[in-house]
């Protein structure tokens, strides 16, 4: 693949905000920060920013931070308050100044052509308003700890074949399949669609990513990248393990409906049988609540 690293100030090329939300919570997580980071610094695509939002961590990013070398130009915004990582996301999309937005969570990898790649995708896809790689899911090990069992539950989970996903998935397509099919530490995206769709919806305890895919995806075509760019690391302090499931059932099935409405007849019947699931998905919920 072509080196680009010489174009740093080419006015061509266009600048990637890399948009980082943290909660350091443990020295596990300040490690998993530091290797995210390292994996930033690596990039062979040079034209980016980053912008680290820190979301009220109990524990100093700030070490991390100036620990991690040769990152690009970066910035650190503090919350006063713990806002959840939608809310961290879109503080970081409204600072940006780049065309494009690469999300990055604080406990994930990237490998070094991620960008690059993708800015290829992008250049070559001009009615896209998105691209998305491939990505790994690698257990964190902790010896003596109970959790990876679970986690090695959790990963056949999040488990799904990429080679089946197609190069411009419909939106039909991505309605009936879940919502780790895009990780969102694999996605770049047009700065200018998250604001037309008005950003991830801080609603939700999880699936913000897949909303705002969906929401997307009924807008402008998305682009599959088949390669591996990005390692999702599974833990026993993700995010996914503090879920709402009812009301995260809710909000994602009334978005579904709405845009049901507009598919076409043989759509809407490809659509139907995850609609139905979601709907059992609601009865289950609210038993367990209960």
């Amino acid at each position: 693949m072509r080196s680009i690293k010489s174009n740093l100030v080419d006015p061509d090329l266009p600048l990637i905000s890399i948009v980082c939300p943290v909660f350091c919570h443990t020295q596990d997580h300040a490690s998993y920060l530091l290797e995210a980071l390292e994996s930033v610094a690596g990039q062979t695509y040079g034209r980016t920013e980053l912008i680290i939002v820190d979301d009220n961590s109990p524990i100093d990013i700030t070490p991390v931070v100036e620990s991690a070398r040769s990152l690009p130009p970066t910035r650190i915004l503090r919350n006063a308050a713990n806002l959840g990582h939608a809310e961290a996301r879109n503080v970081g999309i409204q600072a940006a100044e780049g065309e494009l937005i690469a999300f990055l969570d604080h406990d994930d990898i990237w490998l070094p052509e991620k960008l690059e790649a993708q800015i290829d995708v992008m250049k070559a896809n001009h009615d896209a308003a998105m691209t998305f790689c491939d990505v790994e899911i690698f257990l964190q090990s902790e010896p003596n700890s109970k959790t990876d069992v679970f986690s090695k539950v959790d990963a056949n989970k999040l488990y799904f074949d990429q080679s089946k996903i197609p190069e411009r998935p419909s939106l039909a397509w991505l309605m009936s399949h879940r919502n780790c099919v895009i990780t969102v530490s694999a996605a770049l995206v047009r700065r200018q669609a998250m604001l037309d769709i008005g950003l991830f919806d801080t609603r939700y305890s999880s699936c913000d990513d897949y909303d705002a895919w969906l929401k997307i995806r009924s807008r402008w075509p998305i682009i599959h990248l088949p390669k591996v760019y990005a390692k999702y690391r599974l833990h026993r302090y993700n995010a996914n393990y503090a879920v709402d499931h009812l009301r995260d059932n809710r909000l994602l099935t009334e978005l579904m409906l709405d845009l049901w409405k507009n598919l076409s007849t043989p759509d809407k019947l490809r659509v139907l049988p995850t609609l139905a699931r979601k709907a059992a998905g609601r009865i289950y919920w609210s038993l367990r609540r209960r």
